[in-house]
């Protein structure tokens, strides 16, 4: 607390000591966003999806538990192979964490991806777990680039259509039209061009050309 030298009185009461952390609280279920490849850019399967879902609902955020796909399969109404499969790609992507040995089944999410708790076991968890980063596989990276290229196409299209009808009619509505659709489409291009980058693909020679031609 600060005291008054002179009077003894107590001006201001010292506040408590925090972990300074941004995931601070209790009683939570946390999903980290910011510089990690965010989970939707993964071309995660429904079962995936029921599988992280699952070990949310179990304590799993904040705990090591134990996923046996024969257990798990009928209330997830799928096949214990696919179950399995689902959480091999779950552990590849390090979404998933094998808490023990390699036959081990037992697991904990990522506390960099999920989190239920307070920030200072949010803080030992990851001093306990020291979890790797979220990392991209190859059916991520394919996905994202045929995103782009895709997204890419949709553009030039829309820019060609743009520049034809301001030709044939400057300054009408169908011109307005047309190029309002060219933007749109451009910053979508963009947009998937910047997550096909973020989860490290090797953008192609005609993506990075456009990439050029539209930032330059």
């Amino acid at each position: 607390m600060v005291v008054d030298e002179a009077t003894g009185e107590v001006v201001e009461k010292k506040k408590e000591e925090r972990v300074n952390h941004a995931f601070d609280g209790k009683g939570f279920t946390l999903e980290g966003h910011g510089a990690e490849i965010s989970n939707y850019a993964l071309n995660l399967s429904g079962t995936e999806w029921d599988v992280i879902d699952w070990m949310k609902q179990g304590g799993g955020c904040a705990h090591p538990v134990r996923l046996d796909p024969v257990d798990v399969a009928p209330v997830l109404c799928s096949s214990p192979n696919t179950i399995k499969s689902s959480v091999a790609r779950l552990l590849k992507l390090h979404i998933l964490l094998r808490i023990g040995g390699p036959r081990s089944a037992t697991y904990q999410l990522n506390p960099r991806r999920f989190w239920e708790g307070s920030g200072q076991d949010h803080v030992k968890a990851f001093a306990r777990l020291d979890p790797p980063a979220i990392k991209p596989d190859a059916k991520a990276l394919v996905t994202a680039l045929k995103a782009a290229q895709k997204a890419t196409s949709t553009a030039r299209e829309a820019e060609e259509a743009a520049h034809e009808a301001q030709e044939a009619a400057p300054g009408s509505k169908l011109a307005t039209k047309t190029r309002a659709t060219a933007d749109a489409t451009r910053a979508s291009a963009l947009l998937a061009l910047q997550t096909a980058h973020n989860l490290g693909a090797e953008l192609p020679l005609n993506l990075r050309r456009y990439l050029q031609e539209v930032t330059k």
